[in-house]
């Protein structure tokens, strides 16, 4: 991995939002922007620029599945998947992180629009 690379890497992890973002998705699997939207409270344009960041730094992939872009954890970048795994672990001790994991397990919308 190039420095240039490196650093995409450490920028996509030093916001809040997007190690919320990562967390979320260790547990959930995945979830699309709408699901990001209301779980995070923000919105679509600010979710997608995170999301953006997170693909740009090789932590996630997506797809798109009718109206919804679905994203995930990209298991195949060996780097990013143990940072993933080093933040989860640390972050998995915050008693807030902890409830939003719990209320990102209930969340579906893709299921309610159908």
């Amino acid at each position: 991995m190039e420095v240039k690379e490196l650093s995409k890497v450490f920028k996509a992890m030093s916001d809040e939002t997007r190690l919320k973002m990562l967390a979320c998705l260790a547990e959930r699997k995945e979830l699309c922007v709408c699901e990001f939207q209301e779980l995070l409270g923000l919105s679509q344009p600010t979710v997608s620029r995170h999301l953006r960041i997170l693909e740009e730094a090789g932590f996630l992939k997506s797809r798109r599945e009718g109206q919804w872009v679905i994203y995930r954890l990209k298991e195949d970048n060996k780097i990013q998947m143990q940072l993933s795994r080093i933040v989860d672990e640390i972050l998995k001790k915050d008693p807030e992180l902890i409830a939003f994991i719990a209320k990102a397990k209930e969340i579906n919308l893709r299921k309610r629009d159908v």
